[in-house]
């Protein structure tokens, strides 16, 4: 067992210079410990639960729901989904999705929810993205396609024009426009085409007197797609519907609405309703009304500028990227309000929300924070091993649109039962830095009993369901899951900056970080998601400031300025905003930033020159100079770097480390005993009337000792706060200097602590404690004495808040090592001997034995040991070293917890007795070894049924399995602490 570090006096400069605080008592009236130990519903994770192929099993729906409920799950979301992988037709096809024996089995996991007080979900589709069977081509999805014929003038044309390749039989004519003809593609002004509209007849014969030259006659169609739904069951394909389409919208929902409520009441513990990321098939997006809606938000026909569509440079390329800019951005808001908003609306109408990823993921159109900021519960995403990581972009939606929950695809990836629930902590901990604060596993997937284990399972994700080796265990990560979520959903994120990213369409957030068990293939100014060129540069802020994106709707509609913060009505606020490194901007964002800087924002950004749009051109140049030669002054990002407007300020070419540092903005947090360079020791703020609530995480897999440095309100004595267990306990060990309070922590590998900073009564009864040599451990008072237990031998210093000081030496005793042999007993049926005996502890897959070799499930050691004496009084640590993956402890036949992660130790110094104890510990691994196993050649029996088979080989490497220990017993020295002479 690693030792504590020692917070010594190189660090701390002199012991009795600290103000070390041990809090004894106190009364809140903010934060509920109780909820934390047991938090509500919301705060419980859920999980995509995939009905493969449509096929399902209505007891094993009942049984699955009521595990869910025994682990501490809130329910589930239904998801109807193809199976990708599906082998000699191993999984079924199930019913068509909504139809009426489908509609039955949803309605019977509602009625099984409701009684066990479960919430479900629904995945809108049967898989992705919207739509369905009942779709026609009318509300199906559309392209602009685009055809072009050369002629020579003067000539007399009259014949049918040819309809671009793709063109389906629902299709309809936008516009015909002739070009003169160029090889590089270039009209030299929209006067230079000729619309041709009129001249086309029905059947599509274009009769015109084609003048002097040679032309290009381009003929636009609005086409359905007909494309359908990505990967749907069997009897579910249906159309995708037109995203851009308001009444498509409606089509598509209020089917699903009026299905769900079929025969129904009302909707019981169907709550959510989920809209997956899109992933339509890249096109010129188009929809019937494009043109007007177009011609009506932007104020110019967008029809002579169409060319620039088809890849040809209409007046110049500033001008035609300028009308590319309009385009999508058009399209992004009629994607935001006629789909995504849309889509909110008509369930809000019904009492239900919506859970949308309208991020960057696959194949983006939109602003994806006014997209995820249009759902009721925005949604990222993270994957294990990958690099696919968006959960900061759904979080600072969430901020910006007063959303209270973050929610995110969680774990997803191709591990394949590789992996343990440690495993997903250090991913967890990470997605909780990005601003997490709601689990939906993906994926569970239903398996009825012809199944066999590991059963169906969709082709990505953790395969998280009943039929994991580990689900029996998975209990105690669920808490740690929910504990965390809980406290993360309270109060305001803490951010000193926001970060304008354009009005671009598609736009993203760059990923905070992705999985640590991968490097990112692109350079630093590149996110390291997509590879696409992060739109603003933060490398300069550090890692002690965090920050959200903000997008041109939130600048112009929620944002104000108080006392020269930035603020918005759900109580967020900032002190910077910064803009990209672009000459173009936003005419309507630039006035409102001048109307904010004048207010007294302080602004980080260059000057912009002109604008990035068609509309209003050429007036909205020559305000965009106006405007930035105002607000910007004699700033020039040379010789003068900054200037004052009004109230507030701007700064060009300044580190934004530096514009914080003479705003008189510290870093939040710091770790001050190391580089963290790459946020190995992570974090994340938020603040409360009443508290400010930090979790601190170590990410990395080594044990880290840091002093953490953390900006706190004035007043405020830290806690910690530990949602492995639910414990609060004081901060031993803290000291306040100039407005900060520092603090050790000890991180185990993969591990976080939740530091929380409340209102505390400092009466007589505090103590200032000073470790010498380690650290005690308060457990509780008396009149006048603390009492203290020490799990190491040292010397320690104390003061008390009167200013008696004392010290004590504690002599504990050493680690008591448990050798073998144990006894070692393997379920029936499992490929194993029932039982083996172990001299020394091992890894599983080093044995001789292809059974134990190759085994996966639940194994339990069994070995007794004597103490000749009572045991010492307080805490008797069984330290187990190391578990692959989950080890459950029993104690003279009495439970001692189930250990997931590191440490794995827990107390039973309560379950031991003088003589003779037995000690049991099962130890679960993972399904990977067993498939691997029915894999190698000389196997003569499966023990393992999955769809997925086909994705492992007889030379998949095997997982690390077993008790590794060492196994050993520490035992604990209590002693009192006088706080008087």
């Amino acid at each position: 067992m690693r030792s504590a570090t020692v917070f010594r006096i190189s660090v701390m400069k002199t012991l009795l210079a600290t103000t070390l605080l041990l809090a004894t008592a106190s009364l809140h009236a903010g934060l509920s410990e109780e909820d934390f130990r047991n938090p509500p519903a919301d705060a419980l994770p859920s999980a995509l639960w995939t009905w493969l192929n449509g096929h399902f099993d209505h007891r094993q729906i009942t049984r699955e729901l009521e595990e869910m409920k025994d682990k501490g799950m809130r329910g589930a979301l239904i998801w109807d989904v193809g199976a990708l992988s599906n082998p000699d037709g191993m999984i079924p096809a199930g019913p068509q999705f909504l139809g009426p024996e489908s509609l039955k089995a949803i309605h019977h996991a509602m009625d099984e929810a409701e009684r066990l007080g479960l919430e479900l979900g629904l995945f809108a589709s049967s898989s992705w993205n919207a739509g369905g069977t009942w779709i026609t081509p009318k509300d199906g999805s559309k392209a602009l396609l685009i055809s072009e014929v050369k002629v020579q003038g003067p000539h007399a044309y009259s014949e049918v024009l040819p309809l671009p390749e793709k063109t389906t039989e629902h299709h309809e004519d936008v516009a015909v426009l002739a070009v003169p003809d160029d090889s590089d593609k270039t009209v030299a002004s929209v006067e230079t085409s000729v619309r041709l509209d009129k001249h086309l007849s029905d059947d599509g014969t274009l009769t015109w007197q084609v003048p002097e030259g040679s032309w290009r006659i381009l003929r636009f169609v609005s086409n359905n797609t007909g494309e359908f739904l990505n990967c749907p069951s069997p009897n579910s394909k249906g159309l995708v519907i037109d995203h851009l389409s308001r009444e498509a919208t409606d089509s598509y929902m209020i089917h699903i609405l009026d299905k769900l409520k079929e025969g129904r009441d009302g909707y019981g513990p169907m709550k959510i309703l989920m809209l997956d990321s899109y992933e339509v098939r890249p096109g010129i997006d188009w929809t019937p009304d494009f043109i007007a809606e177009f011609t009506k938000h932007n104020g110019y026909d967008p029809t002579p500028w169409l060319p620039v569509l088809a890849g040809w440079t209409v007046a110049s390329e500033e001008f035609s990227e300028r009308f590319r800019h309009d385009y999508r951005k058009m399209v992004s808001d009629l994607m935001v309000d006629n789909h995504f908003a849309r889509c909110r609306e008509l369930l809000n109408e019904r009492g239900l929300k919506l859970m949308a990823e309208g991020g960057h993921g696959g194949h983006p159109r939109v602003d994806p924070l006014k997209a995820l900021g249009a759902a009721d519960i925005p949604m990222g995403e993270f994957w294990n091993h990958r690099k696919n990581w968006v959960t900061k972009e759904a979080a600072s939606a969430a901020n910006i649109y007063g959303r209270k929950y973050v929610a995110s695809e969680s774990f997803t990836g191709w591990q394949n039962w590789q992996d343990g629930p440690a495993d997903l902590k250090r991913l967890f901990d990470i997605a909780l830095c990005a601003g997490l604060n709601q689990v939906v596993f993906h994926t569970f997937s239903h398996n009825p009993p012809e199944a066999g284990r590991p059963g169906f399972a969709y082709h990505a994700g953790e395969h998280f369901n009943v039929n994991n080796t580990w689900w029996p265990y998975a209990g105690p990560m669920l808490e740690d899951m929910s504990r965390a979520c809980h406290l993360l959903q309270q109060g305001r994120f803490v951010a000193d900056v926001c970060v304008y990213y354009g009005d671009e369409a598609p736009n993203l957030v760059p990923a905070r970080r992705i999985a640590p068990t991968i490097e990112s293939q692109w350079p630093d100014d590149h996110c390291a998601h997509c590879g696409i060129l992060k739109p603003v540069n933060l490398d300069s802020l550090g890692h002690g400031h965090d920050y959200d994106y903000v997008n041109e709707q939130v600048l112009l509609e929620r944002m104000r300025v108080r006392d020269g913060r930035l603020v918005l009505p759900d109580g967020m606020n900032y002190r910077l905003l910064v803009l990209p490194d672009r000459e173009t901007i936003s005419l309507a964002v630039l006035r409102r930033i001048g109307e904010l800087v004048k207010a007294g924002a302080t602004v980080s950004g260059r000057m912009p020159l002109r604008s990035n749009s068609l509309k209003g051109y050429p007036d909205c140049d020559r305000e965009v100079r106006e405007l930035a030669a105002e607000i910007w002054g004699a700033c020039d990002g040379d010789k003068v770097k900054s200037a004052s407007h009004g109230k507030g300020r701007v700064f060009w070419n300044v580190s934004l480390d530096e514009v914080l540092a003479e705003l008189d903005v510290p870093p939040a947090f710091i770790v001050e005993n190391q580089a963290n360079k790459n946020r190995e020791i992570d974090f994340i703020h938020r603040e409360t009337d009443d508290e400010d609530i930090y979790l601190v995480a170590n990410t990395t897999m080594e044990h880290q000792s840091v002093i953490c440095r953390f900006r706190a309100a004035e007043g405020r004595v830290p806690s910690l706060w530990q949602a492995q267990d639910g414990s609060v306990t004081p901060c031993h060990v803290y000291q306040d200097e100039d407005g900060f309070v520092k603090l050790p922590l000890e991180l185990p590998p993969a591990s976080s602590v939740f530091v929380v900073f409340r209102n505390e009564d400092r009466d007589h009864h505090l103590v200032r404690l000073d470790s010498q040599n380690g650290a005690l451990r308060i457990t509780g008072r008396e009149p006048s004495a603390f009492t203290a237990v020490a799990h190491r031998s040292g010397s320690y210093a104390y003061r008390t808040a009167g200013g008696y000081e004392g010290s004590v030496t504690v002599d504990v005793p050493d680690d008591r090592i448990i050798d073998g042999p144990w006894t070692l007993s393997f379920p029936e049926d499992s490929g194993a001997p029932p039982a083996a005996e172990m001299e020394r502890l091992a890894d599983w897959t080093e044995s001789s034995d292809p059974g134990i070799r190759y085994f996966s499930g639940t194994a339990i050691y069994r070995k007794s040991f004597t103490l000749s004496d009572p045991p010492p009084a307080g805490e008797v640590v069984l330290d187990i070293g190391t578990v692959r993956e989950v080890a459950a402890v029993r104690v003279n036949g009495m439970e001692a917890g189930i250990l997931w992660k590191e440490p794995f130790s827990t107390n039973i110094g309560h379950l031991l007795k003088a003589g003779e104890n037995r000690l049991e510990i099962a130890v679960t691994n993972v399904w990977n070894n067993r498939i691997v196993g029915d894999l190698q050649p000389d196997a003569a029996k499966s023990f393992a049924r999955t769809n997925l088979k086909g994705k492992f080989r007889a030379n998949t490497p095997l997982r690390s399995s077993g008790l590794l220990g060492p196994v050993k017993l520490r035992f604990p020295m209590s002693v009192n602490l006088p706080t008087q002479p």
